[in-house]
């Protein structure tokens, strides 16, 4: 049997045959122990690298390979850690799927957009150049179904997507699909949004500027939702993401591919329970549908497979059965948010 040999050492040479196979022993356990740390690592997001613009891109559309890239944009301020395991669940989709993942600082890329809301629009234009098209997501948005592709939601001679938010009237501004044309990045810019309805821009942003609370704020996005009109479908229901309260977290492989609002420090124990029912919970907190944390090094095209909380797994009737008469509720709620735009205006 061979043996570790050591040319110099500064120990004791009694006994060198044990010498060398204690130091064989020691040398081993510390590469473990360096896999393990070098795994753990990648596992809790501490190999992120924030994502810098190349110095030479001037922000117009540019020829690129084929190519999708999901953008995430915090501020300089946000704990990542609150959101890890929403990330975690998205770099690994990423890498199934050979998607470029970004995570951008938005103080990095020059925007001078005092709210950071409308700021992370002008960092995914600037990005968007870069790919063919890019998905953004909120940093709370996680992945739920691997299995599914950004390309299903992406169609011939439409620049940029958006979807219905399902608890309100929001077109959801924390989560599209653009494609790398002129008008996508004008309208990112907030350019292009409604060029023939000034006047009524103007009213729904003197509504925005005097928002201080949700029913304020809601009241704005009826706002924008007038001036595009009834007849305006984003496929309520039908989106790429939605979020998970609705359900009480419970979800379905033919109805759900990404859930919104997975904030770390909200996180609770699943009941108990054999299996949970469908019905609303409490906006302040969520279930891991996820049975373990996610490895990084296990996320490849050929492992589209994770494991999940039976008791989170629904059945699709009783989940769009829950979700249609919360829907209902949510339409008479619309009306009424119509009629406070007066007595904001009057503020």
């Amino acid at each position: 049997m061979s043996t570790c040999r050591i040319k110099y050492s500064i120990l004791s040479t009694h006994e060198p045959r044990k010498i060398g196979k204690f130091l064989c022993a020691v040398l081993f356990v510390t590469l473990c122990l360096l896999y393990l740390f070098l795994s753990l690592r990648i596992d809790k997001l501490s190999d992120l690298i924030p994502f810098k613009l190349p110095a030479n891109l001037d922000g117009k559309p540019a020829n690129v390979d084929h190519r999708i890239a999901i953008v995430m944009v915090v501020t300089n301020d946000t704990k990542i850690e609150n959101y890890d395991i929403a990330i975690q669940s998205v770099r690994c989709y990423s890498r199934i799927h050979n998607y470029e993942f970004i995570l951008a600082v938005d103080t990095d890329f020059n925007c001078e957009h005092k709210d950071k809301f409308f700021r992370r629009h002008c960092v995914s234009a600037k990005i968007l150049p870069l790919f063919d098209a890019i998905a953004f997501l909120d940093a709370d948005i996680g992945i739920i179904n691997p299995k599914r592709k950004i390309e299903e939601y992406m169609q011939d001679g439409i620049d940029i997507v958006f979807y219905d938010r399902f608890y309100n009237w929001e077109v959801m501004a924390g989560s599209y699909i653009a494609k790398n044309t002129q008008y996508a990045i004008d309208l990112l810019n907030a350019e292009k949004l409604f060029p023939n309805a000034r006047i009524q821009m103007e009213i729904c942003q003197k509504v925005y500027n005097k928002s201080k609370d949700y029913d304020d704020l809601f009241t704005y996005e009826a706002c924008i939702r007038a001036i595009w009109g009834t007849g305006t479908d984003f496929g309520k229901g039908t989106g790429w993401a939605r979020d998970g309260w609705l359900t009480s977290m419970v979800w379905n492989e033919e109805l759900d591919f990404m859930i919104h609002e997975w904030k770390t420090k909200q996180l609770r124990e699943t009941p108990d329970v054999a299996t949970m029912e469908p019905k609303r919970m409490g906006r302040n907190h969520w279930y891991n549908p996820l049975a373990g944390p996610i490895h990084l090094l296990k996320c490849s095209p050929q492992n589209m497979t994770w494991s999940y909380d039976p008791r989170l797994l629904g059945d699709k009737q009783e989940i769009l059965k829950g979700l249609e008469k919360f829907e209902k509720e949510v339409a008479m709620d619309q009306v009424n948010s119509y009629s406070r735009m007066t007595s904001m205006l009057s503020r």
